[in-house]
Formats: C-alpha cells, structure tokens, sequence
C-alpha cells in the first residue's frame, strides 16, 4: 500500500484500527512472498529453509498435461525473491506423472546448509539429490557406493522391480538415511547371517559426515516395520 494511503489510515478508523489494518496487510504480504514469486514460482512442500534465507520452487503447471509444463526445481534467495539458479539433477515433471506442484517435497538440515530434495520419477517411483548449501550455491553431494560397506557387496547383480525407488531423510543427530526400495532379493543367499534379517526388497542406508565434511555409508539395515 502507498506509503500517503497508510499515513491518512487513522484519520479514518482511529489510531488501534488503523494499526491493526496495518498489521493484517504486512502479514498478508509476508504470507504471500513466502510463498509465491513474481507470480511464476511456488515453494514447494519443505521448501523453505529453516534460517527463511533460501527456498526450492517450481513452476504450476498451467494446463492439466504435466509433460507440456516446466518442469526446472529452482533454488530462490527468500530475502528478495530472486532465482538464484535450478536445480539440474532434480525434476519436477515426475516421469509425466502427478502434478509439479506436488511432485517434489525437500527437507534442510537445522542450520540450512544441507538440502534433501525427494522428487517423484514416475508412476510408483520416487529418487533423491541431496545439495549443501555454501555460498549461495547448491552443490550436489553424492553419496559413496554401497560396495564401500561390507554388507553391499551382498547387492552386487541383484535385479529390481519394475518400481523401484528411493527416499532420503534426516535424522536428529544430522545423520541422513536413505530408503530404498525394489529390490528383488537372491533366495539363494541367507541374508540374516550378514545382519540383513527379512529383507525382502527394502533397505536401509545410513550415511554420517566425517570430520571432512563428506558422507561416508555408515550401515545398511533392513527398515523396521510398524
């Protein structure tokens, strides 16, 4: 609102309304910028970082046929609104399945430098990137082979389903696990002597950082059931 309309405002309704019509206004516009940008962009679920610096957008798609949209997953400064730059090695177009909007979901360290963006890949199928944050720059972390723990090489040659996939998470002592799934087990091989009781396609792995600051496979496990 013009800065003359907000100075006649108590003239109006008195100096408490008028402060109080103040107030829902600047809470409407930071409600707003939160959210939408220049009227292209949208945050996505998660998107926002925790020091409210930084946000992953994507763009609505405009019609109801996801492959004619947008499909770049953008790294935005929240300060200003600005595109900082996209997220190559991530999607929005969820293998022409869902919806943008929805089709990507994030989560950030409590400190805002690492970035989990989980994004949908097809029909029944979900993969993950994860980025650290420096210098208001995305830099892609990759995570180290499962063949550098002793459990993976249990893995080597095994088929997958037609639907496999993958989630990331972060847990409260800031390491990360993976989730995957699709796995078609080898019957012939007696995972429970290798610590991989009732693995039936599911996996656990457990990624810490060292003291480097790089991800090292920490465990593989099978995920407990509710």
């Amino acid at each position: 609102m013009p800065s003359h309309l907000l100075a006649i405002l108590p003239n109006f309704f008195g100096q408490e309304t008028a402060s109080l019509i103040m107030r829902n206004i600047f809470t409407a516009v930071l409600l707003l910028s939160s959210h939408v940008f220049g009227g292209d962009w949208v945050v996505t679920k998660g998107g926002l970082s925790p020091d409210e610096k930084f946000a992953v957008a994507v763009f609505p798609q405009k019609t109801a046929f996801i492959d004619e949209a947008d499909d770049t997953v953008l790294l935005i400064d929240q300060t200003n609104g600005r595109k900082i730059g996209s997220l190559e090695e991530v999607s929005s177009s969820g293998g022409t399945w869902g919806n943008t909007a929805t089709n990507v979901h994030c989560l950030w360290s409590p400190n805002s430098t690492i970035l989990i963006v989980n994004y949908r890949t097809g029909r029944l199928m979900h993969s993950s990137q994860i980025y650290r944050i420096q210098d208001r720059r995305a830099i892609p972390l990759p995570l180290p082979d499962a063949k550098t723990h002793p459990k993976g090489k249990l893995l080597v040659g095994l088929q997958s389903t037609a639907n496999p996939g993958s989630e990331i998470a972060l847990t409260k002592d800031g390491s990360i696990q993976m989730r995957r799934w699709g796995y078609v087990p080898d019957f012939t091989v007696d995972y429970s002597k290798h610590g991989l009781t009732k693995f039936e396609g599911e996996l656990l792995f457990d990624y810490h950082f060292d003291q480097k600051r790089q991800l090292r496979l920490h465990d593989i496990t099978v995920p407990s059931t509710p």
